[in-house]
Formats: C-alpha cells, structure tokens, sequence
C-alpha cells in the first residue's frame, strides 16, 4: 500500500481505537461487567502507538470497513501534503483472506496535485 494510504488508514485505525476506549469506559459505568473483562480491557485502554501490531490489526479492520463505506458513497480521499516516512508500501489481508495491495482498491485515492 502507498505509504499515504498507509498513513491514511492508520489514522482511521487511531481513531477506532479512541472511539473503543471512550465506548469502553462509557459501557463500565454503566453495566456491571466482569472484573476479569474489565481489567482485559484497561489494559488496551493505552494510546494507539503502544498497541502491538496484533491490537491494531483490530482497529484496522474497523478502519477498513469505514474506508469501503466511504467508498460505497462516492467519498474520495484526497492528500494534498507530504505524510509521514512511517507510511511505506505494503500489503495487508481483508477479512476474507484476500491479499490487498492498497487501499486505493477500497477507498479512490487520488493526490490532487504531487506530494511536497
């Protein structure tokens, strides 16, 4: 994947995982949950970075299912700057197995003018 899709999904990923915490500790507060589910989760309940690969690949899948939303709509995402060296070329696997060389096949990715 082009390390700005990259980029793009793992801001989507960062996302999912702050919107789980905020439902997570909502969710505690108000339902009488397991002290063993309650302690799994406070552990993940650390910023995005600090998950392991296996973590975020959770959050991926969530990103990726926004992004083939967004795209089912006709949303195109568009980058008009440099992003981060982070993001490099890679593949990665969807839910059925089958090998995704970016996210351009999920969500029209188009520079609208060439990255600075």
């Amino acid at each position: 994947m082009a390390e700005s899709k990259r980029h793009i999904r793992e801001l989507l990923a960062e996302l999912e995982h702050e919107k789980w915490i905020e439902w997570a500790k909502n969710l505690m507060d108000r339902e009488s949950l397991g002290s063993e589910r309650i302690e799994r989760w406070k552990k993940l309940m650390i910023p995005y970075s600090q998950l392991t690969e296996e973590q975020k690949d959770q959050d991926r899948i969530w990103a990726d299912k926004s992004l083939i939303k967004l795209h089912s709509q006709g949303v195109v995402i568009k980058v008009d700057r440099e992003l981060p060296e982070e993001c490099q070329s890679c593949f990665y696997t969807d839910e059925l197995g089958n090998k995704i060389s970016g996210i351009h096949e999920l969500a029209s990715y188009i520079a609208v003018e060439p990255l600075i």
